[in-house]
Formats: C-alpha cells, sequence, structure tokens
C-alpha cells in the first residue's frame, strides 16, 4: 500500500506560550516539516544522504535554546517525512494539510513538482538537495529558499577565474546532449556570461562520441583552435573530462606549457573523491583506477597537472574551516550515540563510517535552513511582521547575507537563490602530501556587488606553471595569420633595404641640393640695394639733447607732429622749402656743404656721419654708416649676411641689406621709430616705472640669448645707442652681425670730450685686444656681451648713464678698465646707485662685470635670474597697458554689477515693505506713479478681535510685557493669515482686524475665508504662551459682519488703506458685543456661510448693540476642511486671489 511515513516527534511535547500581536498570534513552539528519503538510506534507491540531517537540526535547536537574544524560536519542533520511492505529487500534497507546520525543509532531489504546489498553494519551503534554475519557476509566485547554487552563479564564477588570469578567448568543451536540464542551462550561461564579459569563446566543442579513436582525432582539431579549455562535465564521475584530458595529454602538447584546463565537475556526481584525496595515485586519476594512467610516470602527471584547475561547486573541505570538522565530528556522534535517525533509518545500517560526501552538503544545508528561518522569523517578529503570512514571512528571508555552520559566509538574493560558490582546486603538495587540494572559493564579494572575487583559505594560489603562462591567443595566431612566411619575411627585407636604400639616396639628393642652393645664394649680392633706389630723409629725433634745447627756440610744432606719426623723427624731404627762412631746425640741422663738381644726391649721403633715414619700397628704413670706403665681399662676410638674413626675432633689428657705393658703405635696417634706449634714458621728462625698465630689461635678454644660440654667435657692441625702441615700445637691438666687416673700421670722434665714449661698455678683455672684433672668436665675445649687458643694466635701472656719477672723462674710465693693476680691485661703476632697485638685478650686474670671462654667468642663467621681474606680464609695454586697462575695465565692470544686485535686493526690500504696508495691488499702482482713488465695494466681510481682560493685564504688567505679549499673539496672527484670502487692515492695541473681499472680490467667499480665518486662530489660541502669565490664557473674541464697504488710500506721510462704511462699525460692534473664545457672526455673514456649505453655525438670538438696536446674532462653532478645499479648488480659476489659500489640517475643525 502506498503511504508516506510521519515520524514522531523526537521531543516530548510540552504546552508552549502565546504571543498576541496587533492583527495575529505566535504560539510557541513553532513547527517545522523536513522531508527527505530516510529508509532508504545505503539501498538502491534514491539516496540522497539523509543520515545525519536530525542530528545536525538538532545541534541547530540547542542553538537557538543557548541563545539569549532568541525569544520565539526555542524549543522548536521538526516533523520529519519520508518520501522514499513516493512520487513528488503525493509528498506535497500531503504537507498541504499541516495546518500549523511555520515552514518545510529539505524536499527530494526532484523536487520541481514539490516546490510549484507548495509555491501556489502559499506554503514556505526551503531546498537543499535539489538542484533549482529559477528560469523553470517564472510566472509562479515562488515561496521557497534554495540552498543550492543557480546556473548563472556557476557561471559567473567560472568566467571570473578566467577575468583573473588576464584571458580573452577560451574554448568550451561539453557533451553534445546533455539531458539534466539544470546542467543544461549551466553551459548555455557560462556562454552567456563570458559573452558579456568580453571573453571570446573561440570554440565551442560538443563532444556525442566516447570511442577513443574518434574522440582523438577531435581533440586534436580541437587543440588547433583554442589554448585555454574549459571543459564543463557533469556526468558521473567526471568520465568526459578524463578521457578528454587524457587526450590531450598523449598529444605531448601539453608538455610546453601553451596549455591550460579549467575543468568544472559538479560536487553531486564527484563527491566520492573530491575533498577526500586517499592517496597521490587514486587522486591523480580522478578518483578511478583507470590504467591508461600507468602509462605515464607519477612525475610526468605532476608537471602536466600544473596547467590544470578543477572548480565544483562542492562544500569547504575540513581542512579549510576547523568549526565545520568539529560540527561533523558532532554530528557522527550524535548519529551514532543517540541513535538519531532511528526510527526513520533501516536498523541493519549501523555501519556509519562511511557515509557519502554528499550527506555533508545536505547535512550543512539543512542546519543553514533552520537558522535562515530563525533568524528571519525573529527579525519579522520584533517589528511585529506577521510571519503566520507566508509572503510575509518569505520577504523577511530574501537578501540576506548568514554565517554558514561550514564557519564562512553566504548570500540569498532576492529570488531567494542562493548565490553559492566555488570550490577552486589544485594539485599541490600541501605538508607532505601531493594532493588536489582545495585552496579557496569563488564568490560573490556582497549583495550590493555584483562583483564576484576569489576568497583563499590561506595563501593566494600561485600557480606553478610548466613554463611561463601560456598566452590565450597563439603570438602568431591559431593559423598563423599574425606572422609572415619565410618567403614574405625575404621579400619585406629586400623592400625595406631598397626604401632605406631610396632614402638614403633622397637624403643626399637633398643636402646637394641644399648645398647648391646655398651656394648659390652665397654667391649672389641680391642682398645689395641700389643707392638710386632709396630717398633720403632729412630727420629730426625729438628725444636727443641737442634737438630738445632747439625745441625750445622753435616751438612744440615737431613733438605735436611727431605725436601724430607715433614716431620721435620728424622726416622731410631735401627738396622741400623750410617753413622759416632759413631758421628752421631741419635747415641747421641736415645741411652742409657742396663739393665742387659734386652733385646734390651725392652730398647728401656723404654728409650721414652716422645714422639716416630713408624712404625704400615705400617703408622708412633706417641707414647705419659703416666707416668703410669700400667692402670686400669675402666668401666669410658673406656667410654673416646669409645669417643675418636667417635669423628673425622679435628683439633684433630687422637686416634688409647694404648700400655699397664708394665712398659710402651702409647697413639698411628697418626703422624703430622711437629712438633709442639712451634717448629714453636722458629725457629726464618722460617718467619711466618700473614695468617699462624691467620690460625693458626683458627684452634685451631675450635678445640677446637668441643671438648667443644663433649661426650670428654674438652682438659685440652692445650698448644703449644700440637697443632700439619701435612703435610697440618692444627693445630691438641692433649693430651685431658683420665682425668680419667692422672689426677694423674707426669710428669719427667729434671732439676729446667724445673719446672713449663707444667703449664705455665694453669689456676688459676686448679693450686690450688690438687684431679688432673681427679676429675674436664668438665665445669669447659672447662673454665680453655679458660684461656690456652688466653695464646696460645699470644704465636702465640706475638712470645716470652708464658709469653713474663718476666724474671722470671717458676716455680716462676706459684706460682704467683696460690697465687694471695686479694688486688692486677692478674699476667698475658704484654700485650704490641701484640700492634701491630689485635685488635680482644687483646680483646680476655684480656677477656679469666679473673681471675674469669665464666667472660671468651665462645669458641663460641671466634670463633665468631676472625672470622674477616679468612673471605675469605681456611681451611688450603696450600689451601690458592694455592688459592693464582691460583688468581694470574688468574690474569696474564686476563692481557696477556688484552695486546692481545690491540696488536690486535693495529695492526688492522696500517692495517687500510696500506690500507689507499695502495691498499688494494698491502697491503696484503707488509704484507706477498713479493716482489711487476710493473704491466702493458691494459685499466684503470685516473681522474684528481683541483679547477679553487686556485693560486689566496693562494695568498689572509691565510696559515692555505688554509689548512682547502683543509681538508673540500678531506673529501667531500674521503666521495664520498668510493661507487665507484675507488683508490684514490694522492692529490697535489689542484689536486686530482683517477683511476679505477687497482690494480684488472673490465672490461670496469672503465670508467663508473669514470664517475659516476666525476657527483657525481659536485653534491656534489654545496652544499660545503669554510669557510673564504662563499660567493665564488668551480670551479672544471675535466678530463679523458683512456688507458694502469703501477703501482708498488716506493720507501723504504713512499712508493708510483704510475702510469706511457702516459694514466696519457693525463689525466692531459684533466684536465688543461677543462673548470669549467664540466667533459672533452677523446675519449677513451667516446667510453667506449657509449658501457656501461647510459650515456648522448656532443661533444665538437677538442681541442689543449701541447704536443698532437689537440684532440677530449666530455663533460659527466648525467647519469641514474637505468641503472647504472641494470649493476653493473649484472656483480658484474664477477668482485668482484663492490660489494661494491653503487648508488645513484636519479633516473637521469643531469648537467645543
Amino acid at each position: 500500500m502506498m503511504h508516506i511515513i510521519f515520524c514522531v516527534l523526537l521531543l516530548p511535547a510540552t504546552w508552549g506560550k502565546t504571543y498576541n500581536f496587533d492583527g495575529f498570534v505566535i504560539t510557541t513552539p513553532l513547527k517545522f516539516n523536513y522531508v527527505a528519503p530516510f529508509s532508504c538510506n545505503y539501498q538502491s534507491c534514491d539516496d540522497e544522504g539523509s543520515y545525519y540531517v536530525p542530528a545536525a537540526l538538532e545541534l541547530a535547536i540547542q542553538k537557538l535554546n543557548n541563545d539569549s537574544s532568541v525569544e520565539y524560536f526555542q524549543d522548536l519542533r521538526i516533523r520529519y517525512v519520508d518520501s522514499s520511492n513516493r512520487r513528488s505529487a503525493e509528498v506535497a500534497d500531503k504537507l498541504l494539510y499541516e495546518e500549523d507546520i511555520t515552514g518545510v525543509m529539505g524536499l527530494s532531489q526532484d523536487c520541481f513538482l514539490e516546490a510549484t504546489i507548495l509555491s501556489i498553494s502559499d506554503k514556505l519551503s526551503t531546498i537543499d538537495a535539489c538542484n533549482v534554475d529559477p528560469v523553470n519557476f517564472k510566472g509562479i509566485d515562488r515561496r521557497f529558499v534554495s540552498f543550492t547554487p543557480t546556473p548563472i552563479s556557476i557561471a559567473k564564477g567560472i568566467t571570473r577565474f578566467i577575468e583573473e588570469q588576464g584571458w580573452s578567448n577560451v574554448g568550451v568543451v561539453a557533451r553534445s546532449t546533455i539531458t539534466d536540464q539544470f546542467y543544461s542551462n549551466v553551459r548555455a550561461s557560462m556562454i552567456e556570461n563570458m559573452s558579456n564579459r568580453g571573453i571570446n569563446v573561440v570554440l565551442d566543442s560538443r563532444v556525442s562520441s566516447a570511442d577513443r579513436d574518434t574522440l582523438r582525432a577531435q581533440v586534436k582539431t580541437d587543440m588547433e583552435k583554442a589554448r585555454i579549455f574549459v571543459i564543463y562535465d557533469p556526468s558521473a564521475k567526471a568520465s568526459l573530462f578524463r578521457l578528454y584530458y587524457q587526450l590531450m595529454i598523449e598529444t605531448k602538447l601539453m608538455e610546453e606549457g601553451d596549455y591550460f584546463v579549467i575543468a568544472f565537475l559538479p560536487y553531486g556526481n564527484n563527491q566520492g573523491w573530491l575533498n577526500s584525496p586517499t592517496s597521490t595515485i587514486y587522486d591523480t586519476k580522478f578518483g578511478t583506477d583507470d590504467d591508461w594512467f600507468l602509462n605515464e610516470s607519477e612525475s610526468y602527471l605532476k608537471n602536466i597537472y600544473k596547467n590544470l584547475v578543477i572548480l565544483s561547486d562542492a562544500p569547504v573541505p575540513t581542512y579549510a574551516s576547523e568549526d565545520w570538522q568539529k560540527f561533523q565530528q558532532q554530528v557522527k556522534k550524535m548519529t551514532k550515540e543517540d541513535d538519531m535517525c532511528e526510527p526513520l533509518c533501516p536498523a541493519n545500517n549501523t555501519d556509519n563510517s562511511i557515509i557519502p560526501k554528499e550527506a555533508w552538503q545536505r547535512v550543512q544545508r539543512a542546519y543553514d535552513s533552520l537558522m535562515l528561518y530563525a533568524v528571519a522569523g525573529e527579525n519579522a517578529l520584533s517589528l511585529a511582521a506577521n510571519i503566520n503570512d507566508d509572503s510575509t514571512y518569505f520577504a523577511y528571508m530574501l537578501n540576506r547575507q548568514y554565517q554558514s555552520i561550514s564557519g564562512y559566509e553566504e548570500l540569498i538574493d532576492g529570488d531567494g537563490d542562493l548565490i553559492g560558490a566555488l570550490q577552486l582546486y589544485y594539485f599541490f603538495e600541501k605538508n607532505s602530501d601531493y594532493n588536489l587540494w582545495s585552496t579557496g572559493r569563488i564568490r560573490q564579494t556582497s549583495l550590493l556587488l555584483s562583483d564576484w572575487w576569489i576568497e583563499y583559505y590561506d595563501d593566494p594560489l600561485e600557480i606553478d606553471w610548466i613554463t611561463t603562462k601560456p598566452l590565450d591567443v597563439p603570438e602568431c595566431g591559431f593559423n598563423g595569420e599574425k606572422c609572415m612566411s619565410e618567403a614574405d619575411k625575404i621579400l619585406i627585407f629586400i623592400l625595406c633595404g631598397a626604401i632605406v636604400a631610396g632614402l638614403i639616396l633622397m637624403a643626399a639628393a637633398a643636402l646637394l641640393f641644399r648645398r647648391y642652393r646655398f651656394e648659390r645664394r652665397l654667391h649672389s649680392l641680391a642682398f645689395l640695394i641700389e643707392r638710386k633706389d632709396i630717398t633720403l630723409k632729412k630727420h629730426i629725433n625729438l628725444l636727443s639733447n641737442s634737438t630738445k634745447q632747439m625745441a625750445s627756440v622753435y616751438g612744440s610744432v615737431y613733438a605735436s607732429q611727431a605725436a601724430m606719426n607715433n614716431s620721435h623723427f620728424i622726416l622731410q624731404d631735401y627738396e622741400q622749402p623750410p617753413e622759416r627762412d632759413n631758421d628752421s631746425m631741419l635747415s641747421v640741422l641736415a645741411s652742409g656743404p657742396l663739393k665742387p663738381g659734386q652733385d646734390p644726391e651725392s652730398a647728401r649721403w656723404n654728409n650721414v656721419t652716422d645714422f639716416s633715414i630713408g624712404i625704400w619700397q615705400g617703408a622708412q628704413v633706417g641707414l647705419k654708416r659703416i666707416y668703410k670706403n669700400d667692402v670686400d665681399f669675402s666668401r666669410d662676410l658673406r656667410m654673416e649676411i646669409i645669417a643675418l638674413q636667417e635669423s628673425p626675432h622679435e628683439n633684433l633689428l630687422g637686416f634688409l641689406g647694404m648700400v655699397v657705393h664708394s665712398p659710402d658703405v651702409f647697413v639698411v635696417n628697418e626703422l624703430a621709430t622711437r629712438g633709442s634706449i639712451k634717448d629714453i634714458l636722458d629725457n629726464d621728462e618722460l617718467p619711466l616705472d618700473d614695468l617699462f625698465l624691467n620690460q625693458m630689461a626683458r627684452d634685451i635678454v631675450a635678445g640677446l640669448e637668441f643671438l648667443h644660440s644663433s649661426p650670428i654667435g654674438c652682438h659685440g657692441r652692445l650698448k644703449s645707442t644700440n637697443c632700439l625702441i619701435d612703435s610697440r615700445w618692444m627693445v630691438r637691438l641692433s649693430s651685431f652681425g658683420l665682425r668680419q666687416l667692422r672689426g677694423d673700421e674707426a669710428p669719427l670722434i667729434e671732439n676729446d670730450v667724445q673719446e672713449g665714449r663707444e667703449d664705455l661698455w665694453t669689456s676688459p678683455e676686448l679693450l686690450r685686444w688690438s687684431t679688432g672684433l673681427g679676429q675674436c672668436s664668438a665665445v669669447i665675445v659672447q662673454k665680453a656681451d655679458i660684461y656690456s649687458l652688466a653695464i646696460l643694466l645699470y644704465e636702465i635701472f640706475g638712470r645716470v648713464g652708464p658709469w653713474g656719477d663718476e666724474p671722470m672723462e671717458p676716455r680716462d674710465i676706459v684706460r682704467r678698465v683696460k690697465n687694471m693693476n695686479v694688486d688692486k680691485k677692478p674699476f667698475r661703476p658704484n654700485l650704490a646707485v641701484l640700492k634701491d632697485v630689485p635685488h635680482e638685478v644687483q646680483v646680476t650686474v655684480a656677477a656679469a662685470w666679473a673681471e675674469e670671462p669665464e666667472l660671468r654667468p651665462s645669458i641663460s642663467q641671466i634670463r633665468k635670474k631676472l625672470r622674477v621681474l616679468t612673471v605675469g606680464l605681456k611681451k611688450t609695454i603696450m600689451d601690458n597697458m592694455v592688459s592693464m586697462i582691460e583688468k581694470y575695465t574688468s574690474k569696474l565692470e564686476k563692481d557696477i554689477t556688484e552695486r546692481n544686485k545690491e540696488l536690486a535686493k535693495e529695492k526688492a526690500k522696500s517692495e517687500q515693505l510696500l506690500k507689507m504696508m499695502l495691498p499688494p495691488i494698491v502697491a503696484d499702482s503707488l509704484k507706477q506713479g498713479n493716482q489711487v482713488s476710493a473704491e466702493s465695494f458691494d459685499c466684503v466681510t470685516v473681522f474684528f478681535s481683541d483679547c477679553v481682560g487686556f485693560v486689566k493685564m496693562s494695568a498689572s504688567s509691565k510696559p515692555i510685557e505688554i509689548v512682547q505679549f502683543l509681538n508673540d499673539l500678531y506673529t501667531c496672527f500674521d503666521s495664520i493669515i498668510n493661507k487665507y484670502d484675507v488683508y490684514k487692515v490694522e492692529t490697535i492695541a489689542d484689536a486686530y482686524m482683517v477683511v476679505s473681499g477687497l482690494p480684488i472680490p472673490n465672490g461670496p467667499h469672503h465670508a467663508g475665508e473669514i470664517a475659516s480665518l476666525g476657527l483657525a486662530l481659536l485653534s491656534a489660541i489654545k496652544t499660545f504662551k503669554i510669557h510673564h502669565r504662563p499660567d493665564e490664557k488668551v480670551n479672544l473674541r471675535i466678530g463679523m459682519h458683512s456688507g458694502p464697504c469703501v477703501a482708498g488710500v488716506v493720507g501723504l506721510k504713512m499712508p493708510r488703506y483704510c475702510l469706511f462704511g457702516d459694514t466696519v462699525n457693525t463689525a466692531s460692534r459684533m466684536e465688543s458685543n461677543g462673548i470669549p473664545l467664540k466667533i459672533n457672526c452677523s446675519a449677513s455673514s451667516h446667510e453667506i456661510l449657509v449658501r457656501l456649505g461647510g459650515y456648522t453655525t448656532e443661533e444665538r438670538g437677538m442681541v442689543e448693540m449701541k447704536g443698532k438696536s437689537l440684532q440677530m446674532t449666530y455663533f460659527v462653532t466648525g467647519e469641514d476642511i474637505n468641503k472647504r478645499r472641494e470649493r476653493i479648488s473649484r472656483e480658484k480659476v474664477k477668482y485668482r486671489t484663492l490660489r494661494n489659500t491653503v487648508g488645513g489640517e484636519e479633516r473637521v475643525i469643531q469648537l467645543e
């Protein structure tokens, strides 16, 4: 007869406790069912290893009983249900009628039907021996927690190990047909997850034949397509993996270390040898006695196994957790000594020394299941959640991180599936025992992070590669597509050689052509300019001392002309008649006598002593005389001229050519229209600030640095007269180069006083050099330029000439510099003149005019030293002036913007203050300058209130206390009236006046707004505290009346928006004849409130009022807030002032 055996409880029944919660009751002890095939243990039937489960659950109950924080899950009762040789539907159907069962645990290996029936019937369960794929339960409202990992979890673990090694191309090997749907989905999930993580499956090999010869050919083909293999084998005892791996070893390709194998073997089919190796031979054969392995030596296999890793969903091995090992020992002892499985398990199976290792996997999950029930249940009940409702209980079991009995953390996701972990096995020697050891587990980091990582038990795994780490793709590709053949290599070598030879020939040809062009240019005289092509101009330098003296006689007309021309030179044609008869400045400065037989043009050129200005090709140019009658254009001189033409720089005066017409020799340069630095420095009327001086120094250093690094090599004549200033106030060096031509020229000396003046900037070594500048090397002249730069910087920053206040004549100064005595200090300008200039300038000058040339700094060092003078400045003085103006303009705009913002803020404050004193519409009209006329309103509602007993309180209180009391009271009132469509008219002492319906009419709603306001104020004063009399309450008395009135602004100083009419008087009488804490309402207001609806009133009766005789009055006692909201929502489109009103929080306000 088919039946299901229900075991008796292992603990005696006891009366429990009853806990009453809001809406449900919990009666303890709680009861659970555990379903497993107990009676077929060690039989050929569906043996799932449940022999140790009762002892494990008993240990879990003992732990809960000993935990003082556990309140409800004490003395749990477990009913064991034997499902041996019974259909799942029978088991599930029987479990449905267990009304007092809190939850079900266990279930059989084929649990789909059981879990489905229990979920549909809202029966909570946990599964510990069944492989569950969430895909199969789509569309079902699950009520079970699965303690077996899902296919996607297994796939993620395998993928994580591949990523850890940095491989992105793998081959997958599996059976062509996998009958188990779960393991079939594992393979599909693995390939899909690899693709999503950027790992290419270059080989998807399906093994359909177990024939060794057929499979050998397939293995050989597969090894040509992949280097990293993932062998997925869910078969019993890893039959596919063992055979495929054996054939890979047979190829002898594994010996080279170019291949790596990752095998995933489910623990359920390999529990006989995983986690419990019995011997080296047994382990290296993967749990079999296959004779094939005897053909290879143990050392050979150990070497091959270096490139093998096995992954499995096995439980934690005992050697990885002392707590787990201790727990197993307790379970064994309790089962044997206490007969925990009796009478469920067969009596003849008393030998429990050989228990299938899958039993420990189920034992762990059974223990963890009961602990999860307890933890989630205690959590739910502490929050008053009903665990009698399985859906509620199930929700508290989801998204859990718990400590498993194995000693490691496990995760339950939001669907109720164990995320799980994979054991990582590797062959190595541990404690002198070579075996397949589990080194760690691959698991998800946490519930919040979906990343997976490897949690090692001891030290991280260091794979002992056979040679080196295998590449996932060979260097030349699987088909050699990434490498060339020998023929291609020879061809490429020939082509490369031909290309290199061609490039060499092209380079040689380019060099020869460049040399040809250089020689052609060298022999060319294109730089010569015909004298007839230049038109000489009479000119005056307005900054020269002689010209300034004459300017005092001839006036400032020339200065004005110079300012207009942006130049310090005045130009005039020689043919143009003078403006004054024989007294023109130009006639005085530019005229000269004609020699007999000499034409005027030659006379003009001959009269140019040093410098002149001409017009060439429509542009002004400068002409600098070279004191030679003729020029021999040697090769060296021509090369110097080419160097001048090829060395453009913004701080060098551009070389345009030469005029050679014996006896006149001139160098043609660009014209610097503002004269020289000497002219600027000698002009005491021209203010020079630090910015100007620093900029000039930077320009000189920049130009000299370029010269020293250019083919020109040096300057040789650096002085203030040769530092010119262009129209943009940039310093440009002149008179450099042509050392071969200028080396032995003899400048014209006007008188004895001027003798030696041109040598004030010359270094001592050049003064002692007798063979001329052209015979000096560029290196020597560079050091001489540094000396000249020191004198020039002294002249610029001191502004007292190149030698300061030295009284000696220039020739005497030059003589002392040249003829220095050995025992004396070198003769130099007085450095005290520079006491107020930047320290960097003083240090630079002192170092640069050192007597020994090698002790002088280089121009690059000087540039770095003086860099601090011009940090943040533009390139030119003009640019800096523009920048300063721009910064000033920007600052001015910013200040104006800030002032405008402040003005706007003050304006907003003023407008806000005005709108607080007057209605906004009236305030806006006054701001626009319009006259506000009095306006008549057909019907408004006026509100008056006062505090009964205020006069008595005033008499017995200090004035400051009364002021504080009224301020607190009216502040409270003002915060409330903002929620209603009303306007506060005024306050006089304790009287508070409000009106609704003006200045913008709101239909009949004015009475409702005043009534609602009155109710709100009466509600607010219930909690209002009088600071100086905390025990007293405010006796507020309110009166309201509806009727016509006139409103307008009265007065010019402190204008007031006032109301006029009998309605105001009547409202005041309603207040004065009212009762404290009541709203006294007139008949007209009562009529409107009745028409609006939602207000509760009480007839007071006829009341005698001063000047009004008998008046019918009512008390407003309450309102329905919802009706007011509905009315306002309906009418706010028509009356826009209602849009900003806010209803109260309570649905109904009723006065007591």
